[in-house]
């Protein structure tokens, strides 16, 4: 596939302030109702992420064709050090691990490079390893958890920048991931920039309705919002 662009920075600025919760509700909103990547999580808690998505495909390891047989050697092919030399600045990149937490699709020196090379950050649904390296890299990193395996054990990737099913959600080259400590959403392009703007809207608004709530409200007419309460929100608003 071709014509990833970068995340434009008012978008991408509009998308870092909201959470991935209230992302997902402007997405069901328009009909999307689960954009959430199932299963990645963050290695550290307290990052944001925002970028364009770079797509990775993973398929089963085979013996003949990786390596394992004694004597053998592995067949040329895409390999995950393709993926990584590839991933442009800007972008994150998004593997689709087939959810095998046994194995690894990433360590401390292939986030490294990613950094290096410019990259938001990383998305798997399979696991990392040497995750006390990559927590100091500082790259926002999100998986299925840690393991020592390495990703050829039960893995073979033999495409990128395609169509991927990460965590039991398709992602496309160019979509837009965020991610906070809840996990990894996804934004179809298209609706990027809609869906940051009326992300921040709601933002606002809550945070409005949390005033009223802290202050003793009860949650009759305030949450969801009446339309009195809209009101006095628009009247305050600068």
């Amino acid at each position: 596939m071709t014509g990833w662009e970068r995340v434009p920075e008012p978008v991408a600025e509009l998308l870092g302030s909201a959470s991935t919760a209230t992302i997902a509700s402007q997405l069901l909103k328009r009909g999307l109702r689960d954009q959430f990547i199932s299963g990645a999580r963050p290695l550290r808690p307290g990052h944001r992420l925002v970028g364009a998505a770079w797509t990775a495909r993973t398929i089963p390891s085979r013996e003949d064709l990786d390596g394992h047989w004694p004597g053998s050697a592995p067949v040329p092919g895409v390999s995950l050090f393709d993926v990584i030399e590839s991933t442009p600045a800007g972008g994150v990149l998004v593997i689709d691990g087939r959810g095998e937490d046994r194995t690894a699709t990433g360590g401390d020196i292939l986030v490294e490079r990613l950094r290096v090379r410019g990259a938001r950050g990383l998305v798997t649904d399979a696991g990392l390893r040497d995750v006390s390296g990559v927590a100091a890299v500082g790259l926002p990193c999100y998986s299925a958890g840690s393991t020592a395996n390495v990703s050829r054990a039960f893995l073979r990737v033999v495409e990128q920048d395609v169509p991927i099913g990460c965590g039991g959600t398709a992602v496309f080259p160019g979509d837009v991931v965020v991610g906070d400590d809840d996990g990894v959403v996804v934004i179809p392009r298209a609706l990027a920039d809609e869906v940051a703007r009326a992300a921040a809207e709601q933002e606002r608004l809550e945070e409005f309705i949390g005033e009223k709530v802290r202050a003793g409200a009860s949650l009759s007419g305030v949450y969801p919002p009446s339309e009195a309460l809209l009101a006095e929100y628009r009247e305050r608003r600068p």
